[in-house]
């Protein structure tokens, strides 16, 4: 993910300030707790269970946006009605089946993620425009290249052999989620939507019902079994969803 920024300082036409680092790291540093409390929270719980808590991510952005007045996207209450109609749209999307057992610190996990995460989004349109956005988008990322090297002394097993099947689909998704990135980071650092960007970002749950039923054989998951009233949940699901994401457009 860090390496995707490193174009940044060249498509910059300012040079680096020592507030950019200094603005950078502490950003950074949000981003790695961020990623850390959320793969925590995997381990910790099903996917299932977490990724309903994620959605409140929008919620916390426009909550933090309120609260520190920061940013110059205005919350409207179209904006606070998306931001709770994408959480709860995630909710239905991927809420887990009954027989699944309820990890509380999974859970605790996935809310500090969203908080975290949503802090995180509500800051960086502010403190990137105090400078060249694109030098201090380099120095976010960068600095969670930095801290996550800190974890390797802590991995589970042998760090550095390859291993065939699994790092071969770590190191797809590392791409997927760079290229999610720097999208994301042109959203709300350069154009200053935090909150609407963030709606959207809710869709993620969306595609991946829809990615799962289609690829769900070959990744050797039975979303085929999945009952009449699930089906129909995820079905409502997505169109609050497409809803909400509707109501942050422009008229």
């Amino acid at each position: 993910m860090s390496a995707c920024f490193l174009p940044y300082p060249f498509l910059s036409d300012q040079p680096f300030l020592p507030n950019d680092l200094i603005v950078g790291a502490c950003l950074g540093f949000l981003f790695f707790a961020g990623q850390f409390f959320c793969f925590l929270a995997l381990k910790n719980g099903e996917a299932s269970l977490i990724t309903p808590i994620m959605g409140s991510k929008p919620i916390f952005v426009a909550l933090f946006l309120l609260v520190h007045g920061l940013s110059t996207e205005q919350v409207t209450w179209e904006i606070w009605l998306a931001s709770a109609l994408a959480a709860l749209a995630i909710a239905l999307l991927c809420w887990p089946s009954k027989d699944t057992k309820t990890s509380w610190l999974a859970l605790a996990l996935a809310l500090a993620t969203a908080a975290t995460f949503g802090l995180l989004d509500s800051l960086v349109p502010h403190f990137t425009h105090q400078s060249s956005p694109l030098n201090v988008l380099f120095f976010v990322f960068g600095s969670v290249g930095i801290y996550s090297l800190c974890l390797i002394p802590y991995t589970e097993g042998k760090f550095f052999p390859r291993r065939k099947n699994s790092d071969t689909w770590m190191w797809t998704s590392a791409t997927f989620m760079g290229a999610q990135a720097v999208l994301m980071s042109i959203a709300i650092g350069l154009y200053q939507v935090p909150t609407a960007a963030n709606v959207f970002y809710a869709c993620r749950g969306l595609w991946a019902v829809l990615l799962i039923a289609w690829l769900g054989k070959k990744m050797q998951i039975k979303e085929s079994g999945s009952s009449a009233s699930t089906i129909i949940r995820r079905g409502i699901g997505a169109c609050i969803l497409i809803f909400g994401v509707w109501l942050t457009t422009d008229p």
